[in-house]
């Protein structure tokens, strides 16, 4: 995540960032070498119980049943490695690469189910984290991973929801990240680059707007109006420097200025109704519009300090070709902006851009190839402001993203990517850099 203090790389330098590098280059290409192997089982149907009955969805199976056990009483689990393999050969500030590794586990309960309390929701979810920050290396704005921020062993976030009024009102209280709900892609899973494989890059050095994983203690109130058009507001600790303010996740820490985070939706079309008895082609989208507010002390480049700042965003997520009735096979696209003031944000502006195509291949639909590109501007009071102390004066980056999305099994993901990025950092000076690498991704 984008915006954190630099300085918490400083204790992993050297050699202890080629172990972490070496180790997880290793349990790449042990997954690579066992794709052929998983590829065929999955191809003649093993199953989760051994019975052929249904391809097996984990790579540890329903433990011997008891997953679905858990499941029908409202309880379910959710265990993932993913790790993102970089390298630029030329351009950026130096040549290099990098790995970033997180092994996650994810709980729900379902109160409804377990104990007939209807509509009340438990989540928690914690992580381990690890590796090197390629796009700092590099010098980029938009980093080539969404995956990074600091290394970290974390309760990331935790919360209880009641629902109200047949689900069309809810709260939520508990530890939050802001960016898993105001300023997230949709899309984001198709994607490597962070502006698009999570939320738009500059909410948290703007508004302090919390980050996964880093969660904050917040409350969320969303108003379902109607089937398709809801409301959003949450309020969440603003910590400006939340891996050392609170190390563990555990502390519930509340600290600096609150964020006050607000969310307008519509979405259509995924319902995919049946006319005649027979499906249609649905094309289903969502259009969303956001803010993000923090009452803090903020500084302009010459360091005059004024209360208040926010950031406003838009978002449109929209399915344009569908190849055949009940299926999502077909053409994508996504597009989203954000803006802030320029006086005393130094990057005030990102676009975002994505177009995937889902089962180019006809027979592989869960797969996707995907292109993507994101603009990040520099404020102009902040870089004529650099620029008259001799800085560089710097102004935009563009970045272009392709990969595609090969789900070897319903649990092994590969996805091989390549990225260019122009004016590396929004400084001319810098060459352009180019990036190759993978993501990998195993289902437990």
């Amino acid at each position: 995540m984008k915006g954190k203090d630099e300085s918490l790389w400083n204790g992993y330098a050297g050699d202890r960032h080629g172990k972490v590098l070496r180790n997880i280059c290793c349990l790449a290409v042990l997954l690579l070498c066992s794709a052929t192997k998983v590829f065929a089982q999955a191809a003649i149907g093993a199953s989760d119980d051994g019975s052929g009955s249904r391809p097996r969805q984990y790579l540890l199976g329903d433990w011997g049943g008891e997953r679905t056990s858990l499941a029908s009483k409202g309880v379910t689990f959710d265990f993932f490695y993913v790790a993102d393999l970089q390298a630029n050969p030329v351009g950026g500030r130096e040549q290099t690469q990098a790995g970033w590794g997180r092994i996650r586990g994810t709980m729900d309960v379902d109160f409804g189910k377990l104990t007939d309390w209807n509509g009340l929701t438990f989540h928690a979810t914690g992580l381990w984290q690890f590796g090197t920050n390629l796009g700092g290396k590099i010098g980029t704005i938009a980093n080539p991973s969404g995956l990074v921020s600091a290394h970290a062993t974390r309760l990331d976030s935790w919360w209880l929801q009641q629902a109200f009024f047949k689900n069309h009102l809810f709260v939520k209280a508990g530890q939050l990240a802001g960016l898993d709900f105001y300023g997230n892609q949709i899309y984001g899973a198709s994607y490597l680059i962070e502006p698009l494989d999570y939320a738009f890059g500059n909410l948290f050095t703007n508004t302090f707007e919390s980050f996964n994983p880093a969660g904050t203690p917040g409350v969320q109130v969303r108003v379902q109006a109607t089937h398709n058009f809801y409301l959003t507001a949450a309020a969440v600790s603003g910590n400006r420097n939340p891996y050392q303010q609170d190390t563990t996740g555990l502390n519930f820490v509340i600290k600096d200025s609150p964020d006050f985070l607000f969310e307008a939706g519509y979405t259509h079309g995924y319902d995919n109704p049946a006319a005649n008895g027979q499906l249609q082609k649905a094309y289903p989208g969502t259009f969303k519009f956001g803010a993000a507010y923090n009452g803090g002390k903020f500084a302009s480049p010459t360091g005059v300090r004024t209360s208040g700042n926010y950031l406003l965003y838009g978002d449109i997520n929209e399915a344009l070709y569908r190849a055949e009735a009940g299926s999502n096979r077909g053409f994508d696209a996504t597009i989203g902006f954000d803006w802030s003031p320029d006086d005393v944000n130094r990057q005030n502006t990102q676009i975002t851009a994505g177009l995937r195509y889902n089962g180019v291949i006809p027979t592989r639909s869960q797969d996707a190839l995907s292109f993507a590109v994101v603009y990040s501007k520099i404020s102009d009071p902040f870089r004529f402001a650099e620029a008259s102390i001799g800085l560089p004066l710097l102004g935009s980056e563009r970045a272009i993203e392709l990969n595609y999305v090969l789900h070897v099994t319903p649990y092994v993901l590969f996805q091989p990517v390549f990225q260019y990025y122009v004016d590396v950092g929004a400084n001319s000076r810098i060459p352009n850099a180019a990036i190759f690498g993978f993501r990998t991704q195993v289902n437990f």
